[in-house]
C-alpha cells in the first residue's frame, strides 16, 4: 500500500478544486484523461429511478466537514506534549540500550523502550489534554482521517442530477418515519445482539463524532450513526426489491459503508454489514436459493466474508489490492475478525474467493482478466439468481487510499460484464472511493451504471 492509508486519506481530502466535466466516451481501459459519456434526456426512451439515497446517510458524521487548506494548529501545549515525548523517548531508548544489551537485540531493546518513552512523555506532558482539546468536533483530532465526510455523496448526487438521471430519495420527514422494523430483524440475523444494543446506545450517547473503538481513529460515530446505518441497510434491500420484482438494478448511494463491519466490531467506517443483510433478505424472497456477492473495493471486505462463512448458499468474491488487509491494521487472531485477505483463506464452507492483486495493476494488465476468468466463474458455479456488488471506487488511479490502476470509464466495462453474465438482476450500493473533489469518483460512479442506461 502507500506510505498509509491515513496518509492517503489526508492527501485526498486535500487535494483539490471541484471540476466536473464530462466529454468524449472511453473504451475500455483508457487513461484518466477519457472521460465517460451519458445519454442526454433526448436520446433516453425512459427515464428510470436508478439510485437510491436517504437524508440520513447525509446526517452521518455531518461535523466531521472541513475546508480542504484546514490544518490544526501547533500550540503552545501541544509543543510541550511532543517535546517531552521526545526527551524521555531518547533517555528510555538510550538507557535501555545499555541496561539491556545482553539480553535483546540494540535497535528492538530502543525501539521498544524508546516509544515506551515517547508514549509516557508524551502523557506527562499534557499529551491527554490535547487530545481532549481536539477532539473530532468542528476541527479536531480525526478530522483529517475522515475520507467519507458528506461532501462526498453531495458531490456525487450533484453529478448525478447534471448527468439527468433520477434519484429516489425519501424526504427527511419519511426518512425519520421509514419503518426499519424489517432491516432491524434481519440485522439481528447478521450481527450479535450487544454489538447492536452498543451501536445503537453509543450513537444515542455521541453529541459529537467520537470514536467507536478508542484505539481506532477511523471509526467515528455520532448520534445519527445508528439510524443512518439502518437506513443504508434499508436502501440495499430496496435495491433488492428492485432487481427482483421490477427486474431493474438501483444504486443504493449509502453512508455508511459496510462491508468492513463484521458480526460483533465495527471497523473500517463500517457499522452495520448492509451487504450480508441484503443478503439474508434476498434468500427469503420466493424462488431465490442462492446469492453471489462481488466485492470491487480495493481493499479486502473481511466483514462480508466473516458475515457469509457459515452460509452454504452464499458466495463472496473480493478482488482487492494485495496486502489490503493493512489498511485496517487486523491483528491476525482476532475471533471477531477471522477472515484474512489471503487468496488461501477460502473460509470453513469454501464459499469465499479472495483474489489479490498487485500494486499498479490496471483495467487491461490483470484486473479484467481476474474479473472475467476467475471472479466470475466462481460466482456463476453457485448458480446465484442475484448478484449482490459491493461498488467501491477506490481502485482508481486518481485515489491515494490503494496504488491499483483503474480509470472511470473501466467501471463501465465491468458493469457490462456483469450484465451481460447476470441480467438485471443485481443489486448494488457504494462502498469506498474517495477521489471526488476533481471528480474521478462521480464519473466512475455514472460509467457503471451507464450499460443500464442503453
Amino acid at each position: 500500500m502507500k506510505a498509509s492509508f491515513d496518509l492517503g486519506c489526508i492527501l485526498c481530502i486535500l487535494l483539490a478544486n471541484p471540476s466536473l466535466g464530462f466529454s468524449t466516451p472511453p473504451r475500455c481501459g483508457d487513461r484518466l484523461q477519457k472521460r465517460p459519456t451519458f445519454l442526454s434526456a433526448n436520446d433516453r426512451a425512459e427515464v428510470v429511478t436508478i439510485f437510491q439515497y436517504s437524508p440520513t446517510s447525509l446526517k452521518h458524521l455531518e461535523n466531521t466537514e472541513l475546508p480542504d487548506d484546514y490544518s490544526r494548529p501547533w500550540t503552545e501545549a501541544k509543543v510541550k506534549a511532543l517535546a517531552a515525548g521526545v526527551a524521555l523517548g531518547t533517555i528510555l531508548g538510550v538507557g535501555g540500550e545499555i541496561v539491556f544489551q545482553n539480553v535483546l537485540d540494540i535497535e528492538k531493546t530502543f525501539v521498544l523502550w524508546g516509544g515506551l518513552g515517547i508514549a509516557g512523555g508524551w502523557y506527562l506532558g499534557g499529551g491527554k489534554e490535547v487530545a481532549e482539546s481536539e477532539k473530532p468536533i468542528n476541527g479536531g483530532y480525526d478530522r483529517k482521517l475522515i475520507a467519507d465526510r458528506p461532501s462526498r455523496l453531495e458531490s456525487v448526487l450533484k453529478s448525478i442530477s447534471e448527468a439527468g438521471l433520477t434519484i429516489g430519495e425519501l424526504s427527511s420527514e419519511d426518512s425519520s418515519a421509514r419503518d426499519l422494523s424489517k432491516v432491524t430483524e434481519y440485522a439481528k440475523e447478521v450481527h450479535s445482539a450487544e454489538y447492536l444494543d452498543m451501536l445503537k446506545r453509543r450513537s444515542a450517547e455521541a453529541d459529537r463524532p467520537q470514536r467507536l473503538n478508542p484505539v481506532y481513529s477511523r471509526t467515528l460515530i455520532d448520534q445519527h450513526s445508528y439510524g443512518a446505518a439502518l437506513n443504508a441497510a434499508a436502501d440495499w434491500i430496496e435495491s433488492v426489491d428492485s432487481a427482483l420484482a421490477e427486474d431493474k438494478v438501483k444504486f443504493a448511494l449509502v453512508r455508511p459503508p459496510s462491508h468492513h463491519a463484521c458480526r460483533a466490531k465495527g471497523m473500517g467506517g463500517c457499522l452495520l454489514n448492509s451487504v450480508a443483510i441484503a443478503a439474508k433478505y434476498a434468500l427469503d424472497q420466493p424462488n431465490i436459493k442462492n446469492v453471489a456477492i462481488l466485492d470491487i473495493d480495493a481493499h479486502h471486505g473481511n466483514g462480508i466474508a466473516h458475515c457469509v462463512q457459515d452460509m452454504a448458499n452464499v458466495r463472496y468474491c473480493s478482488i482487492h489490492e494485495d496486502a489490503s488487509s493493512g489498511f485496517l491494521g487486523r491483528s491476525a487472531d482476532d475471533p471477531n475478525d477471522p477472515r484474512s485477505a489471503s487468496s488461501e483463506d477460502r473460509g470453513p464452507l469454501s464459499n469465499i474467493l479472495n483474489i489479490n492483486l498487485p500494486a499498479g495493476t490496471s483495467w487491461e494488465n490483470g484486473y479484467k482478466s481476474s474479473l472475467v476468468e476467475k471472479a466470475i466463474p466462481f460466482l456463476a458455479a453457485g448458480n446465484p439468481d442475484i448478484l449482490l456488488v459491493a461498488a467501491g471506487f477506490d481502485a482508481l488511479e486518481a485515489d491515494l487510499t490503494s496504488r491499483l490502476n483503474l480509470q472511470p470509464g473501466d467501471y463501465e466495462c465491468i458493469a457490462k460484464i456483469l450484465r451481460e453474465k447476470f441480467g438485471n438482476r443485481i443489486a448494488t450500493g457504494l462502498e469506498g472511493g474517495y477521489c471526488w473533489q476533481n471528480g474521478e469518483l462521480n464519473e466512475a460512479i455514472l460509467a457503471f451504471v451507464n450499460p443500464w442506461r442503453q
